[in-house]
């Protein structure tokens, strides 16, 4: 079972930020079950055999005030998929901190490895969705923790898009595949 946390506030962002993902998953025919990150139990966790994590909207931050509510993150060993917030909220959990970088819309950014079936021997070039406020911080506590896979430039700040943690199959994108780059989700299906 697919566990999908989602961390919107608001109940009508479910349809922009979540039921996307429950869509690639209905049509993979891969089972899921989505929870509200308040209302996740242990059996939740435990039942699944790995995660995704949903982004939400630009003005909701109210996820980063229950950081506590993901740290079970810290001993998860299956795949888990933190997309946008919930990648702030999976770095944040490792002490990473986040700086302004707002991004609004589609942008390229090239991967300098392989990550979630892109392939950087094909220029590893993506056009992608991005809606965030908010970057992760690239400094010594983020690279203790996770390795980096795209970058991109925001008004001279480093934007982390991508990264894996370095010793669990976590992956994290501050862009939003389920709009566009779906492969990357049914990919990390397959992990």
């Amino acid at each position: 079972m697919i566990l999908i946390i989602n961390i919107c506030k608001e109940e009508l962002h479910y349809l922009e930020f979540v039921k996307p993902i429950e869509d690639i998953l209905n049509i993979a025919e891969e089972p899921f079950m989505t929870k509200h990150y308040l209302k996740l139990t242990k059996k939740d966790i435990d039942s699944s055999h790995r995660i995704i994590i949903t982004g939400t909207s630009l003005k909701d931050m109210s996820y980063s005030k229950d950081l506590s509510k993901f740290k079970f993150l810290l001993s998860y060993d299956k795949p888990v998929l933190a997309i946008c917030g919930g990648m702030q909220a999976l770095c944040s959990i490792y002490g990473c901190k986040l700086v302004k970088g707002l991004e609004i819309g589609l942008k390229p950014i090239v991967f300098s490895a392989e990550f979630l079936g892109v392939n950087p021997g094909d220029d590893g070039s993506r056009e992608v969705y991005t809606l965030h406020n908010f970057a992760i911080k690239d400094d010594d506590t983020f690279k203790k923790h996770f390795h980096i896979y795209a970058k991109t430039d925001c008004k001279g700040i480093d934007v982390v898009q991508a990264v894996k943690h370095k010793h669990l199959k976590h992956f994290g994108v501050l862009f939003h595949p389920e709009v566009r780059n779906k492969d990357m989700i049914k990919n990390f299906l397959g992990i």
